[in-house]
């Protein structure tokens, strides 16, 4: 197997031991570059395909989302997922027919998403399925190839062992930094005038730990109100950011008041999805540009490993250990084990 700068950052993100959905935001992008895809998702589900969560990088909807629990979720999701749970490959692939792009389910699902292809792999853990996870090109890209199969094949263990992570309470760490924001213009009532591309997945996120084609019915009244609810409290404190927990991590949303001469007066709001510690030593190794092995040790001493304590958990001598260890205080420019964790923190957020 080879040791491409992203397979060892899959699996550094994939040993930190971080909640799935926690995790999945920051792992996805990683295997997209390790099989190259246009977005993915995973699907939390049990193996007769009944969801009971999801996180995608790109989502439909509420209304479409509901609409297609209504539609097509027991015949196309359930039966098809039921298929590849029996079927001896964990992984497949298909790419839209012509025939298929006159069916519903295209122009209500694939279409909006602008999916054409996609390669999919059914996950387990010890045995016992957790999900879906599924990678997405669009009409202009290539199919996926056998190739693209392989890989994803090659590191389904890793997936398994990292997303069977159950959500669990995390000790609060202000070490954190904005991975991606959106915004969206109110009025004065919270309802939208305009809305960017990621502001109703990233507000989806941070309102509900739970996101399911089942419950989707219920996000058309919910959101608008959590909406209306976090303006409230920006209003009454409108300097300071509103920071909100789900179980897909923290959320800072501001407010910025909107002057108009011409029209009713607006406010736009800003979400902020911040990513802890953890994530950004793992993304930083990968910036620094240290090989794959000084990438891992980096990233064990930054945790706080002793050498002994590498060797250990990497298979190699203490020798070894130390000899990996000089070379990364060499590269880094650093003189102790505290500026390894400073130098990774600070390249994440370049």
């Amino acid at each position: 197997m080879s040791r491409s700068p992203a397979r060892v950052t899959l699996r550094q993100l994939c040993r930190l031991g971080l909640p799935a959905p926690l995790l999945l935001p920051a792992l996805l992008p990683v295997l997209r570059e390790l099989v190259p895809a246009s977005h993915a998702a995973f699907f939390f589900c049990d193996e007769h395909g009944h969801i009971a969560n999801l996180y995608a990088e790109r989502m439909l909807p509420p209304r479409s989302m509901a609409a297609y629990h209504e539609r097509h979720d027991q015949k196309r999701f359930r039966e098809r997922f039921i298929q590849r749970v029996a079927a001896e490959c964990p992984t497949s692939r298909h790419s839209v027919t012509a025939a298929e792009r006159l069916e519903p389910y295209y122009q209500d699902v694939l279409a909006p998403l602008d999916i054409a292809h996609m390669l999919y792999a059914v996950l387990r853990h010890r045995g016992q399925v957790i999900g879906q996870l599924s990678l997405y090109r669009g009409g202009r890209d290539d199919p996926f190839g056998a190739a693209n199969e392989q890989t994803l094949s090659d590191v389904l263990h890793y997936l398994g062992e990292a997303l069977a992570v159950q959500a669990q309470q995390l000790t609060a760490d202000p070490r954190k930094h904005v991975v991606e924001e959106a915004l969206a213009v109110l009025d004065d009532d919270g309802e939208e005038l305009y809305a960017d591309a990621g502001w109703q997945r990233i507000v989806r996120l941070a309102q509900a730990s739970v996101i399911a084609p089942v419950g989707a019915q219920k996000e058309i009244q919910s959101v608008p109100k959590f909406v209306r609810a976090i303006l409230a409290a920006l209003t009454s404190a409108p300097q300071s950011a509103h920071h909100v927990h789900s179980a897909w991590g923290e959320f800072a949303f501001r407010r910025h008041d909107m002057a108009s001469h011409s029209g009713p007066p607006a406010v736009a709001l800003i979400v902020s999805r911040l990513a802890a510690e953890p994530v950004r030593l793992a993304t930083g190794a990968a910036a620094k540009g240290l090989s794959p092995r000084q990438r891992e040790v980096a990233v064990l001493m930054a945790q706080g490993h002793s050498n002994q304590d590498i060797a250990q958990l990497m298979g190699i001598t203490t020798n070894t250990a130390a000899s990996y260890v000089k070379q990364i205080f060499s590269r880094l420019g650093v003189h102790e084990r505290n500026g390894v964790a400073q130098a990774l923190m600070q390249a994440s957020s370049t």
